[in-house]
């Protein structure tokens, strides 16, 4: 039975820099993640442009995502994605991660499941699903997919806004349609968007019935609950995502949870199990920031409270870069490479 120093529960930018930090600390990794590839939520939005990472210039998600994973790599962890974690047991002197692919073993936990399973909510409309393989669309992987094409959102919020933004550029025509009698997002991009020609607003309304083409295999127009009727080339549906973290439930120990299932830690990612750490969008503290930046540190503190569990003389925090024995080989190589 391998039991590896510490089990990260999630790929996402907390998971990724945990494993980098944990590994930095000497520490053996395993990390499982649910989903096919790593990167978390960043996989939801890869052409998304990423401005508020301390010292990274802006830069697309998906090449964030690519840079954290070569991070999340630098020790050797044992990574495990189409994993998903179905409870953890506690045994005497180790934690027991059961999933649909087997049992994990750790001594300690590090959760950094990002909120659960993200999926995007649905179309509730019979026959809908036979679309998503042609242009029916639940996020936007490239945004050159749309370029010249007659494309209509439905959504009204800040998702539904920066693809109408970023889309209209490109795209022939942006219709966005949605319930409310006002958009949701930020001001200043709803401002945005009514400046510009080719994007029409239609509020107070939503999809009622796609309506094929002749072949059946592609949506070639949307009637409207207003009786309006639009021709399309695609829709897009940004009506939220739906998460699962099933997983918390089988928790033993007087975890508290806020209203939206985030684990209520200290800002030093301690949890009420001793071992059982956690940080990123799975968690709120006092003091939280709601960025990517922002679970760095609580990444890094998981570590050190997981090393420190594991050897209670153990310094409370790793060295920096410049000081630390262990980059000295790898920085030979680096310079090597540079010259």
């Amino acid at each position: 039975m391998n039991i590896s120093d510490t089990l990260i529960i999630g790929g996402g930018p907390a998971g990724l820099y945990s494993s980098f930090y944990a590994g930095l600390r000497g520490m053996s990794v395993q990390l499982i993640d649910h989903h096919s590839e790593l990167g978390g939520k960043l996989n939801i939005y890869p052409e998304k442009i990423i401005w508020d990472i301390g010292g990274v210039t802006p830069a697309p998600a998906e090449d964030i995502k690519q840079q954290m994973i070569r991070q999340a790599k630098t020790f050797d962890p044992d990574i495990h994605v189409s994993t998903t974690c179905e409870s953890i047991i506690q045994h005497e002197d180790y934690f027991e991660t059961v999933t649909d692919q087997g049992s994990f073993y750790s001594r300690t936990i590090i959760i950094a499941s990002g909120r659960g399973i993200f999926t995007p909510t649905r179309l509730t409309i019979e026959g809908a699903d036979a679309f998503e393989l042609t242009n029916l669309h639940y996020t936007v992987k490239r945004i050159s997919r749309f370029k010249d094409q007659h494309v209509l959102i439905s959504g009204a919020g800040n998702t539904a806004i920066d693809w109408a933004d970023a889309l209209s550029d490109i795209a022939a025509s942006v219709t966005m349609v949605y319930r409310s009698e006002e958009m949701k997002g930020h001001e200043a991009m709803i401002a945005a968007l009514h400046r510009k020609e080719n994007i029409y607003m239609c509020g107070q309304c939503q999809i009622d019935t796609l309506l094929p083409n002749e072949n059946g295999d592609e949506i070639a127009a949307v009637q409207l609950s207003d009786g309006r009727q639009v021709k399309v080339d695609d829709v897009l549906i940004s009506h939220g995502y739906e998460s699962n973290c099933a997983f918390l439930d089988t928790l033993e120990g007087n975890f508290d949870y806020n209203e939206y299932y985030m684990i209520e830690t200290t800002e030093t990612a301690k949890t009420p199990v001793p071992g059982i750490f956690a940080c990123g969008d799975q968690t709120t503290h006092e003091g939280k920031i709601h960025l990517i930046a922002g679970c760095f540190p609580e990444a890094a503190q998981a570590a050190n409270h997981a090393k420190t569990f594991l050897q209670s003389d153990a310094p409370a925090e790793g060295m920096v870069s410049s000081h630390n024995d262990i980059f000295k080989e790898k920085n030979r190589q680096l310079m090597k490479k540079m010259h």
